[in-house]
């Protein structure tokens, strides 16, 4: 969780640099790098502590419940599966997200969108219909 949240402020100054280096002027940009990426820094730190402040609840609910919690009935619900099987169903996540986008918010696949949850949605299927993993000889 930690990795993500590093990630996802590393991008945040890498998009809040981008942002001021389209409007910075190129003859003064190498005297000013170092001011320019500790505004972006500053700036981005702003904005996520901003964030944080104005919308605490929703923040605890992501973190919470659609993380922290589906990653305990995940691990959990695992124990009672096969690695294999755990796995085809992980690999499913996509094309879940893709059915409940198409369903609660009304977007759609490309053509290669469809194609691949086909595959993926073949894969899972044909995992469950023949269990190609070991049988045993009781």
């Amino acid at each position: 969780l930690w990795m993500v949240t590093a990630t996802a402020f590393l991008w945040c100054v890498g998009d809040s640099l981008h942002n001021e280096l389209a409007l910075a002027d190129m003859s003064s940009l190498s005297v000013s790098t170092g001011v320019l990426l500790s505004t972006t820094i500053q700036t981005t730190t702003t904005s996520v502590v901003q964030t944080i402040t104005s919308h605490p609840i929703e923040l605890i609910y992501l973190g919470g419940v659609t993380t922290a919690l589906a990653n305990y009935i995940q691990t959990k619900a695992q124990r009672e599966i096969a690695a294999e099987r755990a796995s085809i169903i992980y690999a499913l996540d996509p094309v879940y997200g893709a059915f409940f986008a198409n369903i609660l918010l009304g977007e759609e696949l490309s053509q290669l969108g469809i194609v691949g949850a086909g595959l993926i949605t073949a894969a899972a299927a044909t995992n469950a219909f023949l269990d190609f993993g070991e049988k045993d000889n009781a």
